[in-house]
């Protein structure tokens, strides 16, 4: 796999922070030289490896989705179970755009959402 990628005609190196079986979470990092300071020059990406799609977020989002990992991660025991309850809540957030966990709420039904396992 390359270390990098195009976005907007500007290189980006990849640095991968999480894989699971459906999804990759990687931090994009761009430098650039000269000229300003382009839009978009540090985020994160998450590829849904089921679904073929790829979502770039950076900002609040960014910052929403890593509070969010971490967030699961002191709440699961074990590899598996941060694993699939990591799959659960991106599935959810690419869904709605939605980043932060603490916040996905119940469905207009009242059945709770995949992750509101995952907060109590």
């Amino acid at each position: 796999m390359r270390d990098y990628t195009y976005l907007n005609g500007a290189r980006f190196s990849i640095n991968n922070l999480f894989r699971s079986l459906r999804f990759d979470i990687d931090r994009l990092d761009m430098s650039w030289v000269d000229g300003e300071k382009p839009e978009f020059s540090r985020g994160l990406r998450v590829v849904d490896n089921d679904a073929v799609n790829t979502v770039t977020v950076d900002g609040e989002d960014a910052d929403n989705l890593i509070y969010s990992l971490t967030y699961i991660f002191s709440k699961e025991d074990g590899q598996e179970a941060f694993r699939t309850a990591t799959d659960n809540y991106l599935a959810v957030a690419l869904e709605t755009k939605n980043f932060l966990v603490t916040s996905q709420k119940k469905d207009p039904e009242g059945k709770s959402e995949v992750v509101e396992a995952v907060i109590h």
